[in-house]
């Protein structure tokens, strides 16, 4: 096993004193200089995706949407309309949940805004206490299917495409709280992608304290890797060997890169520590390969790197946050609850604009089919909407930290 100390979350003082080291020592140094290319990774990502910390906080404007009560109305007529038409959450589309076409207009800037401006926009403004499980669920489907309106399964069986992100491990006994994922506790989330396109995430009660959701470009962090630590690329776009942590006779090991990179010169991040590191009870089978001291590395410089450029989502209570998960990694702070019951509770989507055209590379692309191709044998989509939260669903999830 490698000598370097490996753990979900590493200990800030003790990753930067990591970094600091391997950034000092002579000997890695030529063996970076001498780091040969194969010609696919680019030199940088000129995009406005790129951002570090100073930049997005200027920028932070842009990547706001404030409804106003002219729009929150609309909104609201145009849900109580969906659901007169007795129409399938599933078969939610722009044509029947109708909006002006003002706000139309603001609903695929935030698109744009996601695919192609600075990767991430909150809307706020809604106020969850004020309607029914249902309705809550139907304003949000209907509000994302204006900014992207395709829906990725989020479940290990393809089927459910709306998540309950709850502290789960909080109403379990101990020893299924040690087999909770990292997103379904109250701890601390490393910098981590969904594997998806468009992340969505609605807060319908946020915590007492903490709790707060991080994002930061992985633009940057590809052009920062690529003029100062250019072998963490070249690892990051090797093949890793990914625990499931679930039964491997139904779903044995994943092998791909963290890192995609297009003929074309297109690069995307599929990433997170969580299937190398494991978390809590959630160890990493021996049977596997053992992580390596490169693949460490890489992991350490990712996690640093996105958490210098990383800034706060603006968002409280009833907003709702679209993040390109393909160029924009997320964290989360550790949080507390009061009172009883589960407190923290927001709901999640995959969503895709297949009219924004991303281009996939090549070694991603069973994923998005895993995610957004059909799961029937007619090459249909049959779609399970969970409006409320039911104990041991966070089981069934596949990306959780």
């Amino acid at each position: 096993m490698a000598a370097t100390p490996l753990s979900y979350y590493p200990p800030e003082d003790q990753l930067a004193a990591r970094i600091k080291s391997i950034e000092s020592n002579a000997s890695l140094k030529a063996e970076r200089n001498a780091t040969t290319k194969d010609g696919k990774l680019p030199h940088s990502l000129e995009s406005p995706l790129a951002w570090s910390r100073q930049d997005i906080e200027k920028d932070m404007h842009k990547c706001i949407l404030k409804l106003s009560d002219t729009d929150i109305t609309a909104l609201e007529n145009a849900a109580k309309a969906f659901e007169d038409q007795s129409i399938p959450l599933s078969s939610i589309s722009t044509e029947n949940f109708v909006l002006p076409q003002e706000l139309r207009d603001s609903l695929r800037r935030v698109s744009d805004q996601c695919y192609y401006g600075r990767g991430f926009t909150v809307v706020q403004g809604l106020d969850p206490i004020k309607y029914s499980p249902e309705l809550n669920v139907v304003l949000y489907a209907g509000i994302a299917t204006h900014v992207a309106p395709q829906h990725g399964f989020l479940d290990k069986n393809r089927h459910k495409v709306l998540c309950h992100v709850v502290n789960a491990a909080s109403e379990a006994p101990p020893s299924e709280a040690a087999q909770k994922s990292p997103g379904f506790t109250n701890g601390p989330l490393a910098f981590h992608t969904d594997n998806c396109e468009i992340l969505a995430l609605y807060a319908l009660e946020v915590a007492t304290t903490g709790g707060q959701t991080f994002v930061s470009s992985s633009y940057q962090l590809f052009n920062e890797l690529a003029q100062t630590r250019p072998e963490v690329l070249e690892t990051l776009s090797d093949y890793w060997v990914l625990d499931t942590f679930k039964d491997y006779s139904q779903f044995p090991p994943v092998t791909r890169p963290m890192l995609h990179v297009s003929d074309t010169g297109d690069v995307m991040f599929t990433y997170s520590r969580f299937p190398m590191a494991g978390f809590q009870g959630k160890q990493r089978n021996p049977s596997l390969a053992p992580v390596n001291e490169a693949q460490i590395a890489a992991m350490d410089a990712v996690q640093y790197i996105m958490a210098k450029n990383a800034v706060p989502l603006p968002w409280r209570k009833g907003d709702i946050a679209f993040i390109n998960d393909m160029a924009i990694m997320h964290a989360r702070s550790s949080f507390t609850e009061s009172g009883q019951g589960l407190q923290r509770h927001l709901l999640k989507f995959y969503l895709r604009d297949p009219a924004q055209n991303w281009k996939v590379p090549v070694s991603a692309q069973k994923q998005w089919d895993k995610i957004y191709g059909p799961n029937t044998p007619e090459g249909g989509r049959d779609e399970e909407w969970c409006i409320r939260y039911e104990v041991g669903q966070e089981n069934d999830w596949e990306s959780n930290g």
